[in-house]
């Protein structure tokens, strides 16, 4: 009998590091609800304890599908009897945090880049952003640095990426470059660290940021708005632009690269064509959510109290299913195949089960009694402490995804806050924002990934770089925060 054969598409093989972690979150999860109560902490706390303890090693190792690990609590608390579906003692329910204002947000947030991606309004915009730098070697750079930084601020930062990742490698061919030269290593290393700045600059540039607010919403209780995070996200990307562009061109010794005619930016805007109808449509609506996201609180919601920037998400995404852009032929600007498929579902399910943890950190009394642990700190000055966490996260995110590290920090740095008597804000936002800073390895973000994979660069190029890219983000993301962001927003 012959034996059957598995399917192409079945046989890679599951990770060592996967299969570790698998079996090492149900460990960790038994031995911590197993052993006598911790001291200080109380037995629902402790059962909490263990619940996270798997998610946080399921999630960094992906032993399974981090949108599915997300979806623990709604198993797990039930059976260990800490909350469900009715709200217990402890004022929970536990499937209210996977319909968090900020999960509607995030699913508004995301119809409208698939509409952007749709249409092909983010490639027109950054190709003219490169062309407007002009043709000299570090200019190019620069071009290529905006343009991503520019688009990642409203769409994925792995969709930014991977639009003008094309674009290089079409340049650097024609300008007649190889793998070993310079320039075209900072060309391709410009587009992932344009994305990850550019996704830091905004509310709805990355996951990890709205998952964050999510966060600090939940804990603290206090809304966090568009318009507040434009104020510290902001200044920390152009803080950043230059100082990327200055290492990439100083590293790679871009200025004594000789080229040539690199007129393929030309080339594929003539191949655009004009602006089509749709496209046109999707502009103007996208300037007008813009303003009314940085607007709204001074404006609709004066008119209209319970409107939130949420709320203007989810407008956003559903008036794009009734405005046509040909309604003989039924052309909407935004269909349901593709608003599904834009969709990240991970991301999606991801932040209803961080903002469930984070619940259920601060209501069991888990951040505080791992905030006791960390009062040494209480001794740094402000600027040493937020340097301390920066580096710290700044150093795991590049072997954890941004989402988890954001995710398993902010509860345990919002207790830590309230237990030393620092504006928790200030702490919570060094965090989310590092959190997004993964410059070194391929590993570190999708972005990093995605350029890795193009040949042009090798692991050596992305650590030396990014090493010293990790080093200034680490000094300067406090310092810009504490000096700029500070004095803008109302929330430090």
């Amino acid at each position: 009998m012959s034996q059957l054969q598995t399917p192409p598409d079945q046989k890679a093989a599951y990770p060592r590091y996967k299969l570790i972690g698998l079996f090492l979150g149900i460990l960790v999860f038994a031995v911590i609800l197993l052993i006598p109560s911790l001291p200080g902490l109380p037995r629902v706390g402790q059962s909490v304890l263990a619940l996270v303890a798997l998610m946080v090693v399921w999630w960094v190792t992906e032993a399974i599908p981090i949108g599915m690990t997300a979806l623990l609590p709604l198993v797990l608390c039930p059976i260990l009897g800490i909350a469900g579906k009715k709200v217990t003692e402890l004022d929970i329910n536990l499937y209210t945090s996977y319909a968090d204002p900020s999960v509607m947000m995030c699913l508004g947030i995301f119809m409208f880049s698939a509409c952007i991606v749709k249409w092909g309004l983010h490639k027109r915009i950054a190709l003219h952003v490169v062309k407007l730098v002009g043709g000299k070697p570090t200019r190019i750079i620069l071009g290529f640095l905006l343009a991503t930084t520019v688009i990642s601020m409203w769409i994925s930062n792995t969709t930014a990426t991977a639009m003008m990742l094309p674009l290089a490698a079409a340049l650097v061919m024609q300008l007649g470059l190889t793998m070993q030269d310079g320039m075209a290593k900072a060309l391709v290393l410009a587009i992932p660290y344009g994305a990850s700045a550019g996704g830091l600059a905004t509310l709805i540039g990355s996951g990890t940021n709205v998952s964050g607010v999510a966060l600090m919403q939940e804990l603290s209780g206090q809304e966090v708005t568009f318009f507040e995070w434009l104020k510290i996200g902001l200044p920390v990307t152009i803080v950043l632009m230059p100082v990327i562009w200055l290492i990439l061109c100083k590293l790679f010794k871009v200025k004594e690269t000789k080229v040539g005619d690199s007129s393929v930016i030309d080339d594929e805007l003539s191949a655009l064509g004009p602006m089509s109808r749709g496209e046109k449509m999707v502009l103007v609506i996208f300037i007008l959510a813009m303003l009314t996201f940085m607007t709204r609180k001074y404006t609709i919601s004066a008119l209209f109290p319970l409107v939130t920037d949420e709320t203007v998400a989810v407008i956003m995404g559903l008036i794009l299913f009734v405005i046509p852009v040909d309604l003989k032929s039924g052309v909407f600007l935004l269909d349901i195949k593709t608003a599904i498929n834009g969709i990240s579902w991970n991301t999606f399910l991801l932040l209803g089960g961080a903002t469930c943890m984070g619940q259920l950190m601060s209501k069991t009394g888990i951040a505080e009694w791992i905030a006791d642990g960390m009062g040494f700190l209480s001794s740094m000055p402000t600027i040493v402490m937020l340097l301390v966490l920066g580096t710290i996260v700044m150093l795991l995110t590049e072997v954890c995804t941004n989402l988890v590290v954001a995710v398993a920090f902010l509860p345990m740095i919002y207790g830590l806050a309230v237990t030393l008597g620092f504006n928790p804000f200030l702490m919570m936002f060094v965090v989310t924002l590092g959190a997004g800073c993964a410059w070194m390895m391929p590993t570190g973000t999708p972005p990093n990934a995605l350029a890795f994979g193009t040949g042009y660069i090798e692991i050596k190029d992305m650590v030396r770089a990014g090493l010293i890219l990790k080093v200034c983000t680490i000094i300067l993301l406090p310092v810009a925060m504490y000096l700029i962001s500070m004095p803008l927003t109302s929330l430090f």
